[in-house]
């Protein structure tokens, strides 16, 4: 809440905006009446709308209710939700949605959900999620004392006090809680909330230790062992969610040993980085965006990239989007493939590269 001023300098409470008076015009100022002394208010010939939500009892005490019903009347200000007000012209703004939801909320209130997740900028969040048609979620103590609005999802929720933190301004759960709230909502695909936390993994949002943590910590809630075991499916060193895709739809299909983020390296150098795979095996996987892969660079340094990875010992198997529509088709060519693998790796000889030897170490073939 911040300090507003009335007619005659009168102190007034209101949200995010101060109000200074000059005659019977409204203005907006950002100083304090000190700060104003000596020239003039900047007046405009009419009331102009909070440029900040605001509840509807705060703008009558400031302006009156004629004035406030007047903004809604020539559209100056929008309600966007009962009771909250603001210009119309930021009312479409995923920000303001989220402040006015707050301010219909008892104190303590914070962001939850998919409204925390856009606000933090977890990666791979859908657009959809800041989208005007999408529900703000917000989390509040329970027993909840506000009805529930039309637009807003509440939820009754305890955060501890470090699991609670500002992004873009507003009180939301941490990336760690929101995750595992996000894991616990059976309305949401398994695949999206893997991706994720797949995505909050690569930029070190967060780890799975802390995720288990926090998801021990909320043992005997409801869906909390849904959410512990899309958590355990999570993979870090993930560079798209495509390739989420693709390693959940072999693993549905009975495929075990996956790795994320292969390295080969010699003498403490990168050599050469796989998206993913199975080393015991020799098995490489290569998912070609379109969008990427079609680039020149990248289409002209794939070939020999993949010619050198094969030189050491490795299959490698590629895929593309079109081949999520057949994904029995994905998981029969990888298990044939590792099928095949004993025998193909029993015929290199152990010279070959670092990592046939010790995929012939694995299978019993070398001591």
């Amino acid at each position: 809440m911040i300090t507003a001023y009335g007619a005659d300098n009168v102190m007034i409470t209101a949200y995010g905006w101060r109000l200074c008076t000059e005659g019977p015009w409204f203005a907006w100022s950002t100083d304090p009446p000190d700060a104003r002394a000596g020239r003039p208010c900047l007046a405009q010939p009419s009331h102009m709308p909070p440029l900040e939500p605001t509840l509807r009892r705060d703008l009558v005490v400031v302006g009156g209710r004629a004035t406030v019903d007047q903004d809604l009347r020539e559209r100056r200000s929008v309600a966007v939700y009962r009771g909250v007000h603001v210009d119309t012209r930021l009312a479409g703004e995923f920000s303001t949605r989220c402040r006015a939801a707050l301010e219909t909320q008892s104190e303590g209130a914070m962001l939850s959900h998919r409204a925390s997740a856009v606000a933090h900028g977890l990666r791979w969040v859908p657009a959809a999620w800041c989208g005007p048609e999408t529900d703000v979620d917000v989390a509040v103590r329970p027993p909840r004392t506000t009805r529930q609005r039309a637009g807003i999802r509440s939820y009754e929720r305890l955060v501890a006090a470090d699991e609670i933190c500002l992004a873009a301004g507003l009180p939301c759960m941490s990336p760690t809680r929101t995750l595992v709230e996000l894991a616990r909502e059976r309305s949401l695909p398994a695949l999206l909330v893997v991706q994720l936390i797949d995505g909050a993994l690569r930029d070190e949002r967060t780890t799975v230790d802390e995720l288990l943590a926090c998801a021990d910590r909320l043992r005997g809630h409801k869906q909390i062992a849904r959410a512990r075991g899309l958590i355990c499916r999570a993979r870090p060193g993930v560079d798209s969610p495509q390739e989420t895709r693709l390693r959940m739809t072999l693993e549905d299909g009975g495929v075990t040993g996956l790795q994320t983020d292969i390295r080969i390296e010699e003498f403490g150098r990168l050599l050469a980085r796989g998206e993913l795979g199975d080393p015991r095996l020799l098995l490489w996987a290569e998912y070609d965006g379109f969008d990427v892969h079609t680039q020149r660079e990248v289409f002209e340094s794939d070939r020999p990239r993949h010619r050198w990875v094969e030189a050491r010992g490795w299959d490698v198997l590629r895929f593309a989007n079109g081949d999520f529509s057949n994904p029995r088709g994905i998981c029969r060519d990888w298990l044939r493939a590792a099928a095949n693998a004993p025998a193909r790796i029993a015929a290199m000889p152990a010279s070959r590269s670092p990592e046939v030897a010790e995929a012939r170490r694995l299978l019993g073939l070398d001591m």
